[in-house]
């Protein structure tokens, strides 16, 4: 009986924990753009940060905190062979996450500059692309996400 009530537990921890991650499952703000839509930049408003810390989250990179569920999810659809660039402006210490079409996390803290990160995606797939505007420390902030393609 001890045994079962350890591992009854410890798998409601486990499920709490997970459960406290970013989740490529859910969906934020859907946006569609292709490749040459993205030529030109899009610019989209965003309160970066959350309760998720994601030191805590098992294969998931980063330091930092985000949302559960992402802030942007991007059916992004190729018209052309186009690396496509994120960059976060934000008015304190900002992180970027992002689950590209293939599943892959890609994650950046410093990358733009200053306090800004900055991802490329090289020659991005088809499908979603979930992005996450996290902040280093506890506190929220506003904050621009600048996306744009370019040709290879």
């Amino acid at each position: 009986m001890v045994r079962f009530l350890v591992l009854f537990g410890a798998a409601i921890l486990f499920a709490g924990l997970a459960a406290a991650c970013p989740d490529a499952s859910l969906y934020g703000e859907r946006y569609t753009y292709n490749s040459d839509d993205l030529y030109s930049q899009k610019v989209l408003s965003v309160t970066a940060g959350g309760g998720v810390d994601l030191d805590t989250c098992y294969n998931i990179p980063g330091t930092g905190n985000v949302i559960e569920a992402p802030d942007f999810s991007i059916q992004y659809n190729k018209t052309q062979q186009y690396d496509i660039r994120f960059i976060v402006d934000g008015q304190c210490d900002t992180v970027l996450l992002i689950n590209d079409a293939n599943g892959n996390w890609h994650f950046d803290d410093d990358s733009a500059g200053d306090t800004d990160p900055r991802i490329m995606l090289s020659n991005a797939a088809d499908g979603w692309i979930d992005v996450w505007i996290g902040t280093y420390g506890d506190s929220n902030c506003s904050a621009d996400l600048r996306i744009e393609s370019f040709s290879r």
